[in-house]
């Protein structure tokens, strides 16, 4: 029969309970109910109290359990949203491990990602103490996380160090301890069916870990891993379209490269347009050296002298000391302090005629090197037409100057002929003519100086220079030649006068026993007097009246009596150096003066006579030189080079 006033003892005891669940009541209020309703009830309750805390009791796990699961899934779905907007692998990696150390409560949480070859190594530590752990490498199967990553399933250990079912590793055994780790969980980070690495959480104290902290850091990690492949795979495609811009920027570049270069080969431009095409395309000072390191042009952001000097010292020498045959003639790459270099070769008709030389602030990639090459080319291309051209120009102003010379063209002819060869005989006010091995590179070389025109002819050397007669001889003095400059008019007929007035100059050096010098035509002014009357026979009967006795006694005897008197007379009457000029005895020598005075009558060794006895000697000395038959010109081998070239 039910109780009239409503004290049914087991409906007493559950409405509090239900109440205080209801209310969501602290573990403490459920724990102060039961001891006031056993303490507020008779002894006949007390079991039936015990009952319904207990199932109170349990109830409130179930509920705190489920509640905890649902703050972890929220804070598993919010960490997963966070995950899924970060790009950078980096970023993901450092937020994996953050949340992990956080989620899970412990002291330090790292990350280890497997290498290519077959490594685990440590990316990523968050509350570390130091940086022993950091860049820590293991293979797969040593330490905790190598028998995560060989198992493909989470594993724990209470103590590390202390651990003997593990496999050690020194290395990782020390930075474990500079590290303080004691228990350790870890669990595989898994794309598909490949484990990529590990999420481990540490305590620095031993710890057992429960199956929930497994499953939840196991969760945590199949969120970890999906974000950072997928991360993986954006910065992978972000990577590969950059390159993608990057080529297709460089081969546009290359193509308005080519094309401007192709125009500067069609419009004939020359070296300085190729250079500024080259610094525009790379973003380098350029210049091209010549096959012996000598700058033929710049850019308008040439290397200083300095620095170009120190990348051609660098490596293996100077340009044209690497680049020494055809198969060795690639693009060389040198870095100094101050830049990247490279260094590209030309070549013209399978020769090294030089190279490029590039610097610029970043090094060299594939395409800027190819720029480069075709830019060398390029080069060699104008070299080689310019070279052409030369030649070409060569010989049109060698026939011409040839034609002037020899005087075989008519004057009005070679006034016509003058314009389109380039050449202005009236500008002409020196005649500059040269003997010896260097005769005619140094006759180009006084042309070049003084923008005339030079020209080989009948074996010499002939410069038709805009100065005067005194610059020409100084400009060769130094030259391994003997040289005579004559003065010109600026007509044709004044050239030809000046060139055959030098030609006889130059043996007329020959014959004073002068070769090697160089002179004006002016300083043997006497001689070309002397000799210019020589066809009259003023000057034979001169010698004859002289000395004549004296030259008709050695023929006729055989004797030397001329070449004594001359050495005598050029020794200044001292006996000593007489006889050993003619390396005589002195009594000899004192026999032949005698037979000389006996031969020519003592008057001669008065001062006046002497001065005529001497002069009569030089006299028939020279004319015995200049009786030599010379070389005429031969017409058929001149070449001409205009003086700029």
């Amino acid at each position: 029969m039910p109780d009239p006033a409503g004290t049914d003892p087991q409906h007493a005891t559950a409405s509090p309970w239900l109440k205080l669940l209801a209310e969501g009541a602290p573990l403490a209020a459920l724990e102060e109910c039961r001891h006031r309703l056993v303490a507020d009830q008779g002894p006949e309750t007390h079991a039936a109290v015990e009952a319904e805390a207990r199932r109170a009791l349990h109830v409130h796990a179930l509920l705190e359990a489920r509640t905890r699961q649902a703050a972890e899934t929220a804070v598993l779905n919010d960490l997963a949203r966070r995950l899924a907007a970060l790009h950078a692998p980096q970023d993901v990696l450092d937020e994996v491990a953050a949340q992990a150390r956080r989620l899970l409560g412990t002291d330090l949480s790292y990350i280890m990602l497997a290498q290519d070859d077959a490594a685990l190594r440590i990316e990523v530590v968050d509350g570390s103490i130091g940086s022993a752990l950091r860049g820590v490498e293991l293979a797969r199967g040593v330490g905790l996380g190598g028998l995560v990553v060989r198992t493909g399933q989470p594993h724990w250990c209470a103590d590390y160090l202390h651990d003997d079912h593990l496999t050690h590793a020194a290395t990782v055994d020390a930075a474990a301890a500079g590290e303080q780790l004691r228990g350790i969980l870890g669990v595989p980070l898994r794309v598909g069916e490949e484990t990529i690495g590990v999420l481990l959480v540490a305590q620095r104290v031993p710890r057992t870990w429960t199956d929930h902290q497994t499953t939840l850091l196991t969760a945590l990690a199949a969120h970890a891993a999906l974000a950072l492949h997928n991360a993986e795979l954006f910065d992978r495609h972000q990577r590969t379209t950059a390159e993608l811009r990057r080529r297709a920027e460089a081969d546009r570049r290359a193509v308005a490269l080519h094309q401007r270069l192709t125009h500067i080969v069609l419009g004939g431009a020359g070296l300085h347009a190729v250079t500024d095409a080259l610094r525009d395309a790379l973003g380098a000072g350029i210049s091209v050296l010549d096959a012996h390191d000598t700058a033929l042009a710049t850019g308008a952001t040439e290397p200083a002298p300095d620095a170009l000097a120190t990348a051609l010292a660098a490596d293996t020498g100077p340009p044209a000391s690497c680049f020494t045959g055809p198969a060795d003639r690639a693009t060389r790459l040198r870095d100094t302090p101050d830049g990247h270099w490279a260094l590209a070769p030309v070549v013209v008709a399978d020769e090294y005629a030089g190279c490029v030389v590039a610097r610029r602030h970043q090094p060299f990639d594939a395409n800027t090197v190819r720029s480069l090459e075709t830019g060398a080319t390029v080069i060699g291309l104008v070299l080689a037409s310019e070279r052409a051209a030369t030649e070409a120009e060569r010989r049109v102003r060698g026939e011409y100057l040839t034609a002037l010379l020899d005087g075989t063209t008519d004057d009005a002819v070679l006034l016509r002929r003058a314009r389109s060869g380039g050449i202005d005989p009236a500008a002409v006010r020196t005649v500059l003519v040269l003997d010896g091995p260097q005769a005619g590179p140094a006759a180009a070389r006084a042309a070049r100086h003084h923008q005339g025109w030079s020209v080989e002819y009948g074996g010499l050397g002939v410069a038709l220079l805009p100065t005067t007669p005194a610059d020409a001889r100084d400009r060769v003095a130094p030259e391994p030649v003997t040289a005579v400059a004559a003065p010109a008019g600026g007509t044709i007929a004044t050239i030809r006068a000046a060139h055959r007035r030098a030609r006889s100059g130059l043996r007329l050096l020959h014959a004073l026993g002068r070769t090697g010098a160089a002179a004006d035509s002016d300083e043997l002014g006497i001689y070309e007097a002397l000799f210019s009357n020589a066809g009259d026979g003023t000057l034979d009967r001169f010698v004859t009246a002289t000395i004549g006795p004296l030259a008709d006694h050695d023929r006729a005897h055989g004797t030397r009596l001329t070449e004594t008197l001359d050495a005598y007379l050029t020794h200044t009457a001292r006996h000593t150096a007489t006889a050993e000029a003619l390396h005589i005895h002195p009594n000899t020598l004192y026999q032949r003066l005698a037979k000389i005075s006996a031969v020519l009558g003592e008057g001669w060794k008065e001062p006046g006579r002497a001065v005529e006895v001497q002069w009569a000697l030089r006299l028939h000395r020279l004319s015995h030189r200049l009786a030599t038959p010379g070389t005429e010109p031969d017409p058929g081998t001149a070449k001409g080079v205009r003086g700029e070239e």
